[in-house]
């Protein structure tokens, strides 16, 4: 049998009961995993339950690093580039004692190495600390780069910085720096948006200065401040990277830029448009080769998954995913796609780009310099005897026609529409010339989807909601069919806190982890509860802020949906020219939730906030 030592040690202190411990050694035996990884992927312990057991187990002191005020001097002792080839960070110094935290403190030769790199006569205590708090950390130091890339550029050319935000900045390898001041400063405002995430990149001129803004988790934040008289050359950077016309300010231009950090490679789609004071690029990160995302964590739930998941199954139709741009419908498309992705069907797709690419799914990128447009690609892929089409986006007459054509010809057509909500995608494509009989024909399913942020999950606190809150809450959610706002939070309560009681480590939460061992140590759901005077109490939920969020209380963002299956009272209701309420009332009626529901119930189980709910859903 292999090294259970940590399997032994979680039974002898009860964290595991001998039923499970003895499955944990037979699976052991049966996997090629070592006994960490399998405890990991089964969920009996996380990253930061396992250190703190290994610490226990092996006498090897556990450092938090997350909640370490680290000094810049112990920090800089060791070059980031080494403290990365070894997982380690240097975090306290006491006289010639250095503490450091390692995540394979059993690793020799990299304790010896680090030894020799640090000044003579210094002793070395070796902590114990998680693969992803490392990692956070040597991010977050070594964004320091950045500014010191920044500022000395802009010494070359004589030019001040104003350092708005650089928290979430790290550096991208040092061989695509260059040596010029003005590529060292584009280089290191792609630094900023890579390492933390962004979305989005905003270059825009102002009266008196270069605004750098960054769109992260759907927030756009000012990061950065250049000089004025830096604008032409910034921008020039940037266009000769997107290989655009320097010479060209009058009219709009989009081009693209590739880039490669270590394993991750980068597409950035650029756009030009004239301002007054100068030209502004705005620039979306697209990371190449994503992986397709689950359609079962995008948010997507309960009985709106189960009719998503019947109507993706039928033969033919139009199925549309709805909502402005950033909501999300490109993800939501792309898990659909590796849901239908099968041998036996052609799917073939037209989008601009292609963003998230399926394996086994043919995907055509829209190029309308050489005449591809949407129309006139899916005239062609209509030749090409597919099974599913999938269209990036309806957006005139000719391609809304094309796409009811093929529906009524069998095929199953997904795309996507700009609308506020799932009933106004009705009037939208009859607007644009679709005949009411047709539509009520062909259209199967509409997705409204809308994409909050999403509490952090390690300083997640429970705070009592207010009277007007709950006044809010009970209004929403009025007409949900024997809803009581009580019951649900306390039976989602108790569901959380047997997940919570039944494992050592994290559970999963609509997809968002729920740590039970969060640096607040109040991160744990609460029950509502009924005070001496009978008065009832409901918990609500924020993010205190934490390292892990940079202080924001959010980490990721989670969709919001309504979904809407077309019933033949509807299509009767479209060839009645009935207004988009009166549609959207019918589908309450037929047991529809609506998408600022969805959000109030997420924000009853602690995923997100009435606050985001109310910033991304309509009125």
């Amino acid at each position: 049998m292999g090294n259970t030592k940590i399997i032994d040690f979680l039974e002898k202190q009860g964290k595991i009961d001998k039923i499970t411990a003895d499955k944990l050694r037979v699976d052991l035996i049966k996997s090629s995993q070592g006994e960490e990884q399998l405890l990991l992927s089964q969920g009996i312990v996380d990253d930061i339950v396992l250190a703190q057991v290994k610490s226990e187990l092996f006498n090897i002191p556990y450092a938090d690093l997350l909640n370490i005020n680290i000094p810049d001097t112990v920090f800089g002792l060791i070059k980031v580039d080494s403290l990365k080839t070894y997982n380690a960070v240097p975090f306290s110094q006491e006289g010639n004692e250095i503490k450091i935290a390692m995540v394979d403190p059993f690793d020799i030769q990299a304790i010896q190495a680090i030894e020799h790199m640090l000044p003579l006569g210094s002793r070395l205590v070796v902590h114990i600390s998680t693969q992803k708090a490392v990692n956070a950390i040597l991010e977050r130091k070594s964004g320091e780069v950045i500014s010191t890339e920044v500022s000395e550029a802009l010494e070359d050319i004589e030019g001040p910085v104003t350092e708005l935000d650089s928290t979430s900045a790290s550096s991208l390898d040092d061989v695509s720096l260059q040596n010029a001041p003005i590529a060292r400063i584009v280089n290191s405002i792609f630094q900023f948006a890579i390492k933390s995430n962004a979305s989005d990149i905003h270059i825009e001129p102002m009266e008196g200065k270069l605004r750098v803004r960054l769109r992260i988790h759907g927030i756009l934040t000012e990061k950065l401040a250049l000089p004025k008289h830096l604008t032409s050359s910034v921008i020039s950077r940037i266009k000769i990277m997107a290989d655009l016309k320097i010479d060209e300010k009058r009219i709009p231009q989009d081009g693209r830029i590739t880039l490669k950090s270590g394993d991750r490679k980068v597409d950035i789609r650029v756009s030009t448009l004239p301002t007054v004071y100068g030209e502004k690029i705005v620039m979306r990160i697209l990371e190449s080769g994503n992986e397709v995302p689950a359609l079962e964590t995008s948010g997507l739930r309960g009985n709106g998954y189960k009719i998503y998941m019947d109507s993706i199954r039928a033969t033919n139709g139009i199925i549309l995913i709805t909502g402005p741009t950033g909501s999300g419908k490109t993800r939501t498309l792309a898990g659909t796609l590796g849901k239908l992705n099968d041998p036996k069907v052609n799917i073939i797709t037209l989008e601009n780009p292609v963003e998230i690419r399926v394996p086994g799914v043919n995907q055509v990128q829209i190029n309308p310099d050489v005449g591809l447009t949407f129309a006139t690609g899916l005239r062609s892929i209509l030749r090409q005897d597919p099974n599913i089409v999938m269209v990036g986006e309806i957006r005139d007459r000719e391609t809304a026609q094309l796409a009811v054509e093929a529906s009524l010809t069998g095929h199953l057509v997904l795309s996507t529409l700009h609308t506020n909500s799932a009933a106004t995608a009705v009037p939208r494509l009859i607007d644009m010339g679709i005949e009411p009989y047709l539509l009520a024909s062909t259209l199967r399913l509409v997705v409204a989807q809308r994409l909050p942020r999403r509490i952090c999950p390690y300083c997640r606190e429970a705070i009592p909601a207010t009277e007007a809150e709950i006044m809010d809450i009970k209004k929403v959610l009025s007409n949900l069919q024997n809803f009581d706002i009580y019951k649900y939070a306390t039976d989602f309560c108790k569901a959380e806190k047997s997940k919570i009681g039944n494992t050592v480590g994290s559970a999963v939460m609509a997809g968002a982890p729920v740590n039970t061992d969060g640096p607040s140590g109040s991160t744990d759901v609460k029950c509502p509860e009924v005070t001496p005077d009978g008065k009832q109490i409901l918990y609500l939920y924020k993010g205190k802020g934490c390292d892990r969020c940079n202080g924001t209380g959010y980490s990721g963002r989670i969709g919001i949906f309504e979904v809407m299956s077309i019933t033949e009272s509807m299509g009767r209701m479209m060839m009645d020219n009935s207004t988009a309420s009166d549609i959207e009332n019918e589908g309450v009626k037929n047991g529809m939730i609506l998408m600022k529901q969805d959000g109030y119930l997420k924000a009853l189980e602690g995923v997100t906030t009435i606050e985001e709910v109310m910033r991304v859903s309509k009125d």
